[in-house]
């Protein structure tokens, strides 16, 4: 456990987030502490995220899907990513997950030309949740 607190200290001092709200794919790194990202991207193909130690708050209802639709590479080790989508968005998610948790509350449409968000990646020790519904706003 040490090894990895180091090698996550060590993360921490090197590697650093890429993406506002206008970014059209992002590189978001939280390493014991949080991001909250609101995208207003179009169009938005995705990115990578990472959550070691932290959380990420990665919100996509005032994003435009690009064409192909969107892609998220994620890695969360003791941590937590929470997508928020729109209602109908369709969500694939081929992340593998050990010893931590999924949790899909998304609202899919039947609608086959409906925007899809592919999440493929890690999730270990950590959640992932995918929402139409801002936890922010949940608790507000």
């Amino acid at each position: 456990m040490a090894g990895t607190m180091l090698a996550a200290l060590v993360a921490k001092l090197t590697l650093h987030s890429r993406g506002e709200p206008s970014s059209e794919e992002v590189d978001l790194v939280s390493i014991f502490d949080g991001i909250h990202l609101m995208s207003e991207a179009d169009p938005f193909y995705g990115g990578k995220v990472m959550s070691v130690f932290g959380g990420i708050l990665l919100d996509l209802r005032k994003a435009q899907p690009s064409p192909t639709g969107v892609h998220l590479d994620v890695i969360v080790i003791w941590g937590g990513l929470s997508v928020v989508v729109p209602p109908g968005w369709v969500v694939r998610n081929e992340a593998d997950v050990f010893a931590g948790g999924y949790e899909d509350r998304a609202q899919p449409s039947a609608d086959p030309d409906s925007p899809v968000v592919r999440i493929t990646g890690k999730v270990i020790m950590g959640g992932l949740q995918v929402t139409t519904k801002s936890p922010v706003e949940a608790v507000t």
